[in-house]
């Protein structure tokens, strides 16, 4: 008989999740240059992002901390303003994307444990 492991291991979703966040990102510094955009960047965009990127890492902090339905719906209401964030200002993309990646996969593995 033969002894090889009939186990086959999946790919975890941290993995994949990493994988979909590297693919993005480097598309989009691809895809940048090659369509000549240039940025101007405001302290009005900085301010967009850095509310952003808070609102967003909050979300994420309490999925994990907190249970319910007040959660959820800060996590909706972040993954909206992300995307909300990402149309009205295209720079913060690479920045915002893999937030809103790991909060989707965070949510994807709680409902998972439920």
């Amino acid at each position: 008989m033969d002894k090889t492991p009939s186990c086959k291991r999946r790919a975890s979703p941290w993995v994949i999740a990493l994988f979909i966040i590297l693919l993005v990102v480097a598309g989009w510094y691809l895809l940048f240059p090659v369509l000549g955009l240039t940025l101007a960047v405001t302290a009005g965009v900085w301010g967009v992002i850095i509310a952003t990127i808070v609102v967003l890492s909050i979300a994420i902090l309490f999925f994990l901390v907190f249970s319910g339905v007040g959660v959820i719906i800060l996590a909706v209401f972040a993954f909206l303003w992300g995307l909300l964030a990402i149309i009205l200002f295209p720079i913060i993309f690479p920045v915002v994307v893999p937030l809103l990646i790991v909060l989707l996969f965070i949510g994807f593995l709680l409902r998972r444990k439920r």
